[in-house]
């Protein structure tokens, strides 16, 4: 017998199966919000962005801003290499000032992820984790906001062991930096983006270095002829170019031979 009054542990089959529809509903429903937040088209790396350099290496955070596709660097004088990144924010806007709800999807980005690999896929280098910052703000209607954020491609560690490789074959290696740029909302959810790769060539000594007249002002000497000298235009990281030995604090020739390469 089956008591159908007040307190009744017994239901109906069809009065079961539309509770366990919205239990299943309730339940996906929490799926899906962190779904989305570990969908890799929420936040995106768009591009590398070119630095100009107007005085100072300076980039304008668009993503109608000219890119660069490609860095060449010489690690006869750079230690480590970073490059600044176009971040994308595909998640809409949660804030109305009507009912004084507040913006929760805006992105902080936190840390990237980056490996090392040569052109043939073979691991260059463990892979680390850096720390990045910049704050990316949500996207209006069909377009993304965006933001960029410098990340080092190239680690000091790395670096020396490519300096060693091209010194030895007397010719460019190139890598291929695949990274991951990770955030979180205000709203507290986890978003990062999917792996994107990009190619750096690294010789070594193969820029031109230019000793001034007399040499001693290479080392920073305080005399008049120096005071008189042009500048040298100097490159963007990234870009390969003229090297100053008054940068160096010694002649072109002493900085070369203290790899001992």
């Amino acid at each position: 017998m089956t008591d159908d009054g007040e307190g009744s542990v017994n239901a109906s089959p069809g009065l079961l199966t539309r509770l366990c529809a919205l239990a299943l509903l309730t339940a996906s429903g929490g799926l899906l919000a962190s779904a989305c937040a570990d969908n890799e088209s929420s936040l995106f790396i768009r591009q590398r962005l070119a630095m100009e350099r107007t005085g100072e290496c300076t980039v304008s955070c668009s993503p109608t801003e000219p890119a660069w596709f490609q860095d060449a660097i010489d690690s006869a004088y750079v230690g480590s290499h970073s490059a600044m990144l176009l971040v994308g924010n595909q998640i809409v806007q949660r804030g109305d000032s009507d009912v004084l709800r507040t913006e929760t999807s805006r992105v902080e980005l936190y840390e990237a992820e980056v490996r090392l690999s040569d052109m043939e896929g073979n691991p260059v280098n463990d892979g680390y984790v850096v720390p990045i910052n910049g704050v990316v703000d949500p996207g209006t209607s069909s377009n993304a906001g965006y933001s960029c954020t410098e990340v080092l491609l190239i680690d000091g560690a790395t670096m020396d062991d490519l300096r060693v490789q091209a010194a030895e074959l007397r010719r460019d290696v190139e890598v291929l930096a695949t990274i991951v740029v990770r955030g979180r909302t205000l709203g507290g959810q986890e978003v990062e983006t999917a792996e994107w790769s990009y190619p750096v060539r690294v010789c070594f000594n193969c820029s031109r270095c230019v000793d001034t007249i007399p040499p001693d002002c290479c080392e920073g000497a305080s005399i008049e002829e120096c005071e008189d000298l042009e500048e040298i235009e100097g490159t963007c990281g990234g870009s390969r170019g003229v090297e100053d030995c008054r940068n160096l604090g010694r002649t072109c020739a002493n900085h070369i031979a203290s790899f001992g390469l």
